[in-house]
């Protein structure tokens, strides 16, 4: 009599046992979210008078390497093996992020307010197109942050040819976990910037 009441009760603790076990063995870690930042404005705004200052700049198209198209960060050992993150992400597209960090690093080394995202209307004067074609955003935990951008500057409506140059840029991570590496990628972003703003200014003193 007794072993046919433990039968019947068997699916009842043994549902009991699983709910107490998921709850103390199911618990992960949760899910860690990074964005690019932008310089600080302060220093990055010119101190010096430009023609290029108050241009309209328009930010694109960009075009990021298939690997970097997830939410997820992205890390090497070596040149060749690449490891994808668990549970380290971006807060939102990588793609757009640092379009806007861009955007920004770039307005404020001109200076300029007057950004303009592809695609723009046709009715917009852009003075300067900025092209991007991000072929590695990544780096190695403790070690360094590596970007390399080939990119493109057009002038005016006509869409006049005024730089074509390629980037690879190493900034050191100043600790070993992620967020030490996304500032890392957020300071070589800037770095980049100062470059395409540079062309923009000597293409500017050239007109």
């Amino acid at each position: 009599m007794r072993g046919t009441l433990f039968f019947r009760c068997l699916p009842v603790i043994a549902t009991f046992a699983f709910v107490f076990l998921g709850g103390c063995l199911g618990k992960s870690q949760s899910s860690r979210f990074y964005t690019l930042t932008p310089m600080p404005e302060d220093q990055a705004m010119s101190k010096s008078e430009n023609p290029a200052q108050n241009a309209a700049v328009g930010i694109g198209p960009i075009k990021l390497a298939d690997y970097l198209d997830q939410s997820k960060l992205v890390t090497r050992t070596s040149d060749n093996r690449m490891i994808v993150a668990e549970y380290d992400q971006w807060a939102g597209s990588l793609q757009s992020n640092l379009t806007h960090v861009l955007a920004e690093n770039i307005g404020f080394l001109l200076p300029t307010d007057h950004i303009y995202f592809y695609p723009w209307r046709t009715s917009v004067p852009i003075d300067y197109q900025v092209m991007l074609d991000v072929i590695r955003c990544d780096g190695r935990l403790g070690e360094d942050a590596r970007l390399v951008a080939r990119w493109s500057i057009y002038g005016g409506p006509e869409k006049t040819p005024l730089a074509v140059n390629r980037s690879s840029i190493r900034e050191p991570v100043s600790g070993s976990d992620y967020a030490a590496l996304v500032a890392a990628q957020s300071r070589a972003l800037a770095k980049l910037s100062q470059e395409i703003t540079a062309a923009i200014h000597a293409a500017s003193r050239g007109q």
